[in-house]
């Protein structure tokens, strides 16, 4: 593989205008022969050391919907592909680029392209551009891709929003305890260390949580940041890791329902996508069964699917309702019935997503002042136990 490297560089246009930006090439002379084909005179190049890292879902979306718009504007797609490769900023997503252009300019389809590299799309989408290089509708089919996966990226920032908000108030209340206990708590036990009486059993506990912490602060503070580097580096990146996040949100109440209609939202939605493409329904199931899937219920669930469907049952017997819900069976049924069970998942999927929007919005009102209330309690709970010796002013001044 080719190193890719981000360099800076200044130069006068052919006009006079001073310019400056950053690009990436695999070498100063190539970007140097870049600039001057494109008229540039004066030409200063220094390299820009920067770590290579996965580009945002936010960057490959938008390489894929501009794309879509150069297909659909009759550009020719290596042209597009090479027009992209011009203004991408990414390393890795920059190599993805040349390595396509490379395997197009080699004779492979754009699909089988994708395939090989299999990096930044699932297969339900390389089996969407197979359809649409076959169909002659690839700029449609692009354009479909970007639109499915922008809702996509929105349902996911709502839900992450909604999940990880409880996270952080918790974090800040645990921050503002420990600052407490260790800045605060101190000061009180030496004052009521001087006196000869027993003190609170909640004063007390509260005195060997500092000491504790104290004591052993470096090892739990050099434990903590082990623990944060490993996570982002990491188990972060790890598939293992992001199923047993979702497991582990997905048994708690206050978020099982949020989680559910997520996965029918999901679900739906590229059904729907992929049966409009007139892609057989068992292809489209055994593209959910990808590791790039997280959720580790759906796939058992669609394994389920495909071998009842090989054993002749319709696709809408195959659905569990004690995870999709039994209207969705219902509404599936109806669809098989109608000959249209590609629209039927339309409707599901919109249904289910004004459902999800209403029941986030509710619980994005109530979770607020829970858990103001749940930080009040920690820390009144500290201030309580540091005064309630005071109370006792007569058995402290003896």
């Amino acid at each position: 593989m080719t190193k890719i490297y981000e360099f800076h560089w200044k130069a006068q246009s052919r006009f006079g205008q001073k310019q400056r930006g950053k690009r990436l090439a695999t070498n100063r002379e190539m970007l140097e022969n870049l600039l001057l084909a494109q008229g540039y005179q004066h030409i200063r190049i220094s390299r820009n050391f920067v770590l290579s890292t996965n580009p945002k879902k936010e960057e490959v979306n938008s390489l894929l919907s501009q794309l879509a718009l150069l297909v659909n504007s009759a550009i020719p797609l290596k042209q597009a592909l090479s027009m992209l490769l011009q203004n991408c900023r990414n390393i890795q997503l920059y190599q993805w680029l040349n390595e396509l252009i490379q395997h197009i300019e080699s004779g492979y389809a754009f699909s089988q392209s994708l395939e090989k590299l299999g990096k930044f799309v699932t297969n339900q989408e390389i089996q969407l551009i197979k359809m649409g290089e076959q169909s002659g509708k690839l700029g449609i089919m692009l354009t479909n891709l970007a639109e499915s996966r922008a809702k996509s990226e929105k349902l996911a920032k709502k839900v992450k929003k909604i999940l990880f908000y409880p996270v952080i108030v918790l974090l800040i209340s645990l921050t503002l305890s420990i600052g407490l206990l260790v800045l605060i708590v101190p000061q009180f036990a030496q004052l009521y260390g001087s006196k000869d009486k027993t003190l609170p059993l909640i004063t007390d506990i509260l005195f060997t949580l500092s000491e504790c912490l104290i004591e052993q602060g470096s090892v739990l503070l050099g434990t903590l940041l082990l623990a944060v580097i490993f996570y982002l580096f990491f188990a972060k990146k790890s598939r293992l890791v992001a199923k047993w996040k979702m497991a582990l949100w997905a048994k708690m109440p206050l978020f099982r329902r949020i989680i559910e209609q997520s996965r029918i939202i999901f679900f739906s939605q590229n059904i729907a996508l992929m049966l409009n493409a007139h892609i057989p329904l068992d292809v489209t199931l055994r593209s959910f069964l990808s590791e790039k899937n997280d959720d580790p219920i759906l796939q058992q669930e669609i394994g389920t699917m495909l071998n009842l469907l090989q054993q002749g049952y319709k696709f809408s017997q195959g659905i569990n309702p004690n995870v999709f819900g039994a209207e969705m069976a219902q509404m599936l049924e109806v669809g098989e019935k109608s000959g249209n069970v590609a629209k039927m998942c339309e409707h599901i999927s919109e249904m289910y997503q004004q459902k999800l929007d209403y029941q986030i919005d509710i619980l994005s009102q109530l979770l607020e002042p829970m858990l103001m209330l749940i930080m009040g309690v920690i820390v009144g709970t500290i201030i309580v136990g540091l005064y309630l010796p005071i109370f006792d002013m007569g058995a402290l001044v003896e």
